[in-house]
């Protein structure tokens, strides 16, 4: 899943901040705000269509998770739950899971889920292997019907955490889906979640309604509408005026606001690793001593306290503290300097440029500023770096379309699933991130799918271990995730950095 991670992800469309654009809402706190209608300012919309079936952005996931049922979904803290599946078991190896369907879901178009269409949404990913769902269940070979409203999945090899998978997946109706295909259906999308698709206009918003037939809790508000705020100074302006009502701000934002009457700050660690990429075969970086040499410069510690204001963590591991996988003894990164340069001696280093490709606003708060001091660091070692900033959409296609990284770039992966498998699978499992194509990074990213546990912890380690002794991708920190909230708006954000809005509500709880 693209991040957005998985991960999220990825697409964006730069917006002005203007009167016209973001005046959907009365200030906060006014006769004339509405408390039915909530506004969130979006980061990014998909790249390309919003369809379940091919897109895995965060942006499509809060999409969809107001529009469409899972059959599993995690809760605000990270603990997986029933949805459209009532229970799950599996064979004693983990390549089979048969799930359990409830019987009184319906689709917003009037038909009963059937198993038969979980059944069609899993093959339908499999047989789209361009999506990016696809990315994250190369362990699934074919769902079937079973008997008594089962789904049994078969799997082509064991995969203990199978259940995380199912919660970011999206399940369509066969008879729409078939007939409309991915792009007639992204227009006219049918789920049978909370909130029912009303109307998107790219670059702008993608507005829902509620469902009053759904078959679970039924949401407070009538209007749900999703606006692609691209800058984060106007996303935090359009929280302060009203118009927005919900939004991802910059770390660096958040002490400008406290106490504000205006605007209440909701943050908690997030599921998501930013890291720097890097082209391992390509230029200087095809000689291990010197990307050795990069990863032993950069001052993580200087970027979390300095220009993140110390909402991050550092990080050397490509999985965040809350998201399956994590060693909590993985040993922390050290910059040291004086063997970069001996490394870079050692490698005829001669000060040839190495392109530095991020994207200039969107998934990444402050991210110019963390490049430019990435830039810096390297300088002090001999290390000549060129910044080649870019839009989020642009650089989300240079990573998840083209795979063509020049140099090193910034990235960052936030599983929607928790779980670290999407992550690894990208980064050492063949997939966008992975340059090196190694077939040992590889056979460690099969062999963490065969167990569970602490063992599975253990397979992580020697695969974060291998990583760090060639240098392959370069993990640097886990940022807080910080809203700036509508002091009357009942939102928690949550684990997995969704801006989930069924259970939003104003006013008193």
């Amino acid at each position: 899943m693209r991040p957005i991670t998985r991960s999220v992800a990825t697409g964006l469309a730069i917006l002005a901040f203007s009167t016209v654009t973001l005046s959907a809402c009365a200030p906060a706190g006014t006769d004339t705000a509405s408390t039915k209608t909530l506004v969130v300012g979006a980061v990014t919309e998909p790249t390309d269509v919003p369809d379940p079936i091919s897109d895995g952005s965060l942006a499509g996931y809060n999409y969809y998770f107001a529009t469409f049922d899972q059959l599993a979904r995690f809760d605000a803290e990270g603990v997986i739950g029933p949805k459209l599946a009532t229970s799950w078991e599996h064979n004693a190896d983990f390549t089979q899971w048969t799930f359990t369907i409830r019987e009184d879901a319906k689709f917003h178009n009037g038909e009963p889920v059937k198993a038969s269409d979980v059944a069609f949404t899993y093959n339908q990913i499999k047989a789209t292997p361009n999506g990016d769902p696809a990315t994250y269940m190369e362990m699934f070979t074919s769902a079937a019907a079973g008997p008594g409203n089962t789904v049994v999945f078969s799997l082509n090899a064991p995969f203990s955490a199978w259940p995380t998978i199912t919660t970011g997946v999206s399940i369509v109706p066969e008879s729409v889906y078939t007939k409309l295909g991915s792009a007639g259906f992204a227009a006219a999308p049918v789920g049978s979640g909370p909130f029912v698709f009303d109307h998107y206009t790219r670059g702008v918003e993608y507005v829902v309604k509620r469902n009053p037939n759904y078959w679970g809790d039924k949401a407070a508000l009538e209007t749900v509408t999703f606006k692609t705020v691209a800058d984060a100074d106007a996303r935090l302006n359009g929280v302060q005026s009203g118009s927005l009502d919900v939004a991802l701000i910059a770390p660096n934002q958040v002490a400008a606001v406290d106490g504000s009457k205006s605007v209440h700050i909701e943050s908690r660690v997030s599921n998501g690793v930013t890291f720097l990429g890097m082209n391992a075969t390509a230029g200087p970086l095809a000689d291990q001593r010197v990307r050795e040499a990069i990863a032993l410069s950069i001052d993580r510690d200087a970027i979390v306290k300095s220009l993140l204001a110390g909402r991050a963590t550092v990080d050397s591991q490509l999985v965040a503290k809350n998201v399956g996988g994590y060693d909590p003894k993985y040993a922390a990164p050290v910059r040291d300097t004086a063997r970069a340069k001996q490394l870079l001696a050692a490698a005829g280093y001669n000060g040839t440029p190495i392109p530095f490709q991020y994207a200039t606003n969107g998934r990444i708060p402050l991210s110019s500023e963390i490049a430019q001091s990435i830039q810096a660091n390297l300088a002090e070692v001999g290390i000549t770096i060129t910044l080649h900033g870019t839009d989020q959409s642009s650089h989300s296609q240079m990573i998840y379309t083209k795979k063509a990284a020049t140099g090193i770039y910034l990235n960052t992966y936030a599983p929607s699933t928790m779980d670290g498998d999407a992550p690894i699978a990208s980064m050492f499992g063949g997939q966008w991130n992975d340059y090196a194509m190694l077939p040992e990074t590889q056979a460690l990213v099969a062999k963490t799918r065969t167990v569970a546990g602490q063992a599975r912890i253990d397979v992580y380690r020697d695969l974060f271990t291998l990583n760090d002794s060639k240098a392959l991708l370069l993990g640097l920190y886990t940022p807080d995730a910080s809203y700036a909230v509508d002091p009357a708006l009942n939102w928690k954000p949550r684990a997995d950095g969704m801006i989930t809005v069924d259970a939003a509500t104003f006013g008193k709880d």
